[in-house]
């Protein structure tokens, strides 16, 4: 076990001080080593979105990052961009995982073999606060769902501002509904005149 201080030199030789050179990776290694749970008894090919996500923010709140990596898909945007476990853990800061206490779970977008969980978050109590969003990309595969990407915005509370998945360019029925009834619209079928009682003939 190292047991090395933050500011003294590097272990590795490189002249830095250890906070600035192998601390995080070393801390990796130490966390990974601890890993109990293989990712396939906790995500199989029958777990649904919504308990993925759960077991998900479980792992997380854990920091589990060993098997949180184990739940990225193969070959994934974020799979290649952290090649390894540890590459992955040294910048968890930089991806921002959204999982509970801190996000909320607002909506899930099912088509084919893909899945979106639509998240978000505030950082503050304030009303005016930005509003931060995340949309994780899973894919289905043999083995069950796994993340293909994960993609934040920053949004402003504005009057008008609707969390959907159009803000992260990707279609939503709900988005368009909310537009047309903004503009006027009204479904035929509840109009007074599609509602209005006509009696019988007798």
């Amino acid at each position: 076990m190292n047991n090395q201080q933050r500011n003294e030199l590097c272990h590795c030789g490189s002249g830095k001080k250890y906070k600035n050179c192998c601390m995080r990776k070393d801390e990796a290694q130490a966390q990974l080593s601890k890993q109990q749970y293989d990712v396939r008894r906790v995500i199989g090919p029958k777990t649904s979105p919504y308990m993925f996500w759960k077991r998900w923010s479980a792992a997380c709140g854990r920091n589990e990052f060993g098997l949180v990596y184990d739940m990225l898909l193969p070959n994934g945007e974020l799979a290649e961009k952290f090649r390894t476990a540890e590459d992955f853990f040294v910048n968890i800061n930089e991806i921002g995982l959204p999982y509970e206490s801190r996000w909320n779970l607002d909506k899930i977008k099912l088509n084919g073999t893909k899945c979106m969980f639509l998240c978000h978050r505030t950082d503050s109590e304030d009303k005016n606060a930005d509003i931060i969003c995340s949309l994780m990309t899973l894919q289905l595969t043999e083995l069950g769902l796994r993340v293909e990407n994960i993609q934040r915005a920053i949004c402003k509370p504005t009057s008008d501002f609707i969390l959907s998945f159009d803000i992260f360019g990707v279609s939503s029925a709900e988005t368009e509904y909310l537009k047309k009834t903004k503009a006027g619209w009204t479904r035929p079928d509840l109009t007074d005149e599609a509602t209005r009682f006509v009696a019988p003939e007798e």
